[in-house]
């Protein structure tokens, strides 16, 4: 249930980030906005590899500290 409450939490956050662009927010701030949704989804990307790489650890394993599985590229913030 907790899963579907912030399913549903993020796609009202994202509809609300999209009303405010498209009706409020000056040209030259929405790639910012823009560039923080993909980090926040990134993020998720992220949560989602971690579980995905829980569930090929054989059962009763407990390693403290494994790196992702998966490597991201950099993404550059610069103007």
């Amino acid at each position: 249930m907790r899963a579907d409450k912030v399913t549903r939490l993020l796609n009202s956050l994202s509809e609300v980030q999209e009303t405010l662009v498209a009706e409020f927010i000056p040209a030259g701030a929405r790639s910012h906005f823009l560039a923080s949704r993909r980090e926040a989804l990134l993020g998720l990307r992220s949560l989602l590899d971690a579980a995905i790489d829980r569930t090929k650890k054989p059962l009763g394993a407990t390693d403290k500290k494994s790196p992702p599985s998966r490597s991201r590229g950099s993404i550059d913030i610069s103007d």
